[in-house]
C-alpha cells in the first residue's frame, strides 16, 4: 500500500512561522553615509559632531537622549539642541555642570572643525552656553523709577541676571502686581501699576522673584499720601 499523502494543516503552518520569525527579523541597517559623513547612532554626522557628542560623553554629560531626534541635523542644530539640553538640566537641577562641559567641548569642536559654517556654529552656541551660565551663577538685579510714587501711579522695574526666557513675580510689598516673561538675555523691563493697598508714608519694597532660579531681588519702594 502505497504511502498517502496529507496536506499541512493551517494551524501547524502558523505555528512554524511563528517559531522561524525571529529569524526572520533583520538587523537594523548601518546607513550609507556621503562625503565627509560618518555612520553614528543609525545616523550620518560629521567628524566634528561625532567628537563634539563623543567629548560631552566622555565628561559625564550624555547628549545621546536628548540628541535623538537631532542627530540627523547639521552640526549648528545639534550644537544648539546641546545648549539647550544643557540648560535644562540646570533648571531641573540647579547646576551648571552641563553648561560647562557643553562649553568645554564646543571650544575643541570650534578648534577641530573643518569648516568655516561648523566653526561659527561651535562658537556661537559656545557663546550662548557661556552667557547661560554666567546668567545663572550672578546674582539677580532690580531697579524701580520712580522710587516714590501714590497708589494707582504708575513706576517701572527693571530687572537683570535672571534666567532667560523665565517668568518673574513683581511684589509691591506682600502684593503680588503682575507676572512677565524675561528675555532670552535674562532681563526685563516693565511697567507696574502701585497697589491701592499701599500704605502711604512707610518704605517698603519692590520684590521680584525668578519662578525657575528662584532668584530674588529687591529695591526699596516708598508709597506717597
Amino acid at each position: 500500500m502505497g504511502s498517502m499523502y496529507r496536506p499541512a494543516r493551517p494551524a501547524a503552518i502558523l505555528v512554524s512561522l511563528f517559531a522561524i520569525s525571529p529569524l526572520l527579523v533583520a538587523c537594523p541597517s548601518t546607513p550609507s553615509c556621503s562625503g565627509s559623513q560618518r555612520p553614528y547612532n543609525n545616523a550620518c554626522l560629521d567628524n566634528v559632531a561625532i567628537t563634539y557628542i563623543e567629548c560631552t560623553k566622555g565628561r559625564g554629560f550624555d547628549l545621546t537622549t536628548e540628541l535623538s531626534g537631532k542627530l540627523g541635523g547639521t552640526f549648528k542644530v545639534i550644537a544648539d539642541a546641546s545648549v539647550e539640553a544643557a540648560y535644562k538640566e540646570n533648571k531641573e537641577e540647579n547646576t551648571v555642570v552641563g553648561l560647562q562641559i557643553v562649553s568645554d567641548c564646543l571650544r575643541i569642536a570650534e578648534s577641530s572643525a573643518d569648516t568655516a559654517v561648523d566653526r561659527s556654529a561651535a562658537e556661537e552656541s559656545r557663546q550662548r552656553a557661556d552667557l547661560i551660565r554666567q546668567q545663572v551663577q550672578q546674582t539677580a538685579h532690580i531697579e524701580i523709577a520712580p522710587s516714590q510714587a501714590r497708589a494707582g501711579e504708575s513706576v517701572v522695574v527693571s530687572g537683570r541676571s535672571f534666567y532667560p526666557d523665565e517668568t518673574v513675580a513683581i511684589y509691591v510689598h506682600a502684593t503680588l502686581v503682575t507676572q512677565i516673561r524675561v528675555d532670552g538675555q535674562g532681563a526685563f523691563s516693565a511697567t507696574i501699576t502701585v497697589p491701592k493697598n499701599a500704605l502711604p508714608g512707610f518704605q517698603t519694597a519692590v520684590t521680584v522673584t525668578g519662578e525657575t532660579s528662584a532668584k530674588t531681588a529687591q529695591a526699596p519702594f516708598e508709597a506717597l499720601p
